[in-house]
């Protein structure tokens, strides 16, 4: 055959083999799309399930690896290097909590500074704030410890706390999936985990594929062929129903439990356990709160902050019923029976010599409105008087510190490095009391002793020098009542040796009375001694 005739023939062979795949691509294109093939591209079709993006906190709150949280401001105290230390003309005062610390801040910052100018005090005082909106135990704690040890000092740590420990946040479960000792919305802080991140990435290169071959343009030649468009098609469509399968599992990896965002699984069941869990780290969390105070040569003051839901804690007004007063809101049934729990532990803080004061009825008999919301704030009249009623409980320390002049401050770290002082007896008794360390503690101890010697309760009354240094409701009785429980205190057998240790106040001390005693017999035993000046 000549080769033109050749030509010809496999020309139009390879002619009508195209023709027959156009035509059968036409008609799959019909079967599959219900739809004749169109060089007029049909609209994308929207996914079925929109990516979603990693969750976002509030602008004003970034995560912290060590706090949780901290506030997206660098000048901030939580972030503000270096840290402030120790001066002679400064009273430094470090401010822990929640967001009612946070803004009675201003309030307690003019009434010190009245207070300072009233007394003539040389010091001036300065709150270095460290609280922060949602923050709850054990941030507290951990905050402190991470200021001291990037060398900050203070003369006064404060912290005003309870609301936020007990009752959580009103978006968030402590007794459910969140692990209730993690940072506030922990888990929409963390966003994505890692695994999260590997299948977002997925979707994204999927996106960016799905995106090319919607603009891929068919050369003019082949804009009309049914087979083109088929295969073109099926490519961009395979594309967005992976994507739609993989945001679904995206979707269910982040409703899964993750023990980055959620933490370990709380050991309890109902809020009738939950609750006596958290007022105990809570407890815990201040004694170390002391101790590191202790460490820092800083006093130590805790608050148990007022709230509308405690029960008899305040007459509302028609104002706080209409807009802080809520019988739905999820913290009224936390915060009736917890707030109970905290209030016995304060009671065992004080007798551990920590400087605890409850102010849940602060306002127990002012029926004016000062609660602003449904939650826990106050407005500018109610935090004036939660200033005042925290001012009269600093008024001890605050004198003596405005008074006083560090020539050499004592750093955390160089009171670590003192050598100790020899403990000093105070008391032989069946229980023999020392002034243990530099005077600070009193420490209890038994030789051969047995549980049943530390059951019954023992009584501390501490008389100070200064009558003025009592709290104004114990100056009618001119001493200090720190009455405690051995388990209380930290009691410990050891060696054959019941030893308990307490704190003493920061004021100074000029004789003590203690003993044991029970409810049927009285005192079992008792002791007087002076304290040395």
């Amino acid at each position: 055959m000549p080769i033109r005739k050749k030509a010809l023939y496999y020309g139009l062979l390879l002619l009508l083999t195209l023709l027959v795949i156009e035509g059968m691509a036409r008609l799959a294109y019909y079967a599959a799309w219900g739809q004749w093939y169109s060089p007029v591209p049909a609209a994308a079709p929207a996914d079925a399930l929109p990516a979603r993006p990693a969750p976002r906190s509030k602008v004003w709150l970034v995560g912290h690896p060590f706090y949780g949280h901290t506030l997206n401001q660098s000048h901030h105290a939580l972030n503000a290097m270096p840290p402030l230390q120790r001066r002679e003309d400064m009273v430094i005062i470090a401010l822990l909590g929640g967001s009612i610390a946070d803004e009675v801040q201003p309030f307690l910052e003019i009434a010190l500074r009245r207070y300072f100018a009233a007394h003539n005090l040389p010091r001036q005082p300065v709150i270095r704030e460290f609280a922060i909106g949602g923050e709850r135990q054990p941030q507290q704690t951990l905050i402190l410890a991470n200021a001291l040890l990037l060398g900050g000092e203070f003369d006064l740590i404060i912290n005003l706390d309870g609301v936020n420990d007990i009752a959580g946040n009103g978006n968030y479960n402590p007794y459910a999936d969140d692990f209730p000792f993690f940072s506030d919305k922990w888990a929409r802080r963390v966003g994505l985990t890692a695994a999260e991140v590997s299948r977002a990435g997925r979707i994204a290169l999927l996106r960016r594929e799905q995106s090319r071959l919607r603009a891929a343009a068919a050369p003019p030649a082949l804009r009309r062929s049914a087979a083109f468009g088929l295969v073109a098609r099926y490519r961009r469509e395979r594309a967005a129903a992976q994507i739609i399968q993989r945001n679904h599992d995206l979707a269910a990896a982040q409703s899964a439990y993750s023990l980055e965002k959620h933490g370990p699984r709380p050991w309890w069941n109902s809020e009738s356990q939950a609750l006596p869990a958290i007022a105990r780290l809570w407890y815990r969390s201040s004694l170390t709160l002391a101790q590191l105070a202790q460490l820092a040569g800083a006093d130590y003051y805790h608050f148990l902050q007022p709230n509308q839901y405690v029960p008899d804690s305040k007459p509302l007004s028609a104002a706080e019923q209409a807009t802080a007063w809520d019988p739905s809101w999820p913290w009224l049934s936390r915060v009736a029976p917890g707030y109970p729990l905290m209030q016995q532990f304060g009671r065992d803080l004080q007798s551990r010599g920590v400087n605890y004061f409850d102010l849940t009825r602060i306002f127990a008999d002012n029926p004016e409105t000062l609660y602003r919301d449904a939650c826990c704030h106050l407005n500018g009249r109610g935090y004036e008087l939660l200033a005042a009623a925290m001012l009269q409980r600093l008024e001890p320390a605050l004198r003596r510190l405005g008074q006083e002049n560090p020539a050499a401050p004592v750093s955390a770290l160089a009171a670590g490095r003192r050598p100790p002082t020899p403990d000093t007896l105070l008391l032989a008794a069946p229980f023999q009391v020392f002034l243990q360390g530099d005077g600070k503690y009193l420490s209890y101890r038994r030789a051969a002793c047995a549980s049943g010697d530390t059951e019954p309760r023992f009584f501390l009354h501490l008389t100070p020098r200064d009558r003025d240094d009592l709290p104004p409701q114990r100056r009618q009785h001119g001493f200090a009542n720190r009455d405690f429980s051995f388990a209380a205190a930290g009691g410990r057998l050891w060696q054959g040796q019941c030893l308990a240790q307490i704190l003493l106040p920061p004021y100074p001390i000029a004789r003590l009375r203690t003993g044991q005693y029970t409810p049927a017999a009285g005192e079992l035993w008792a002791g007087s001694a002076a304290l040395p000046e």
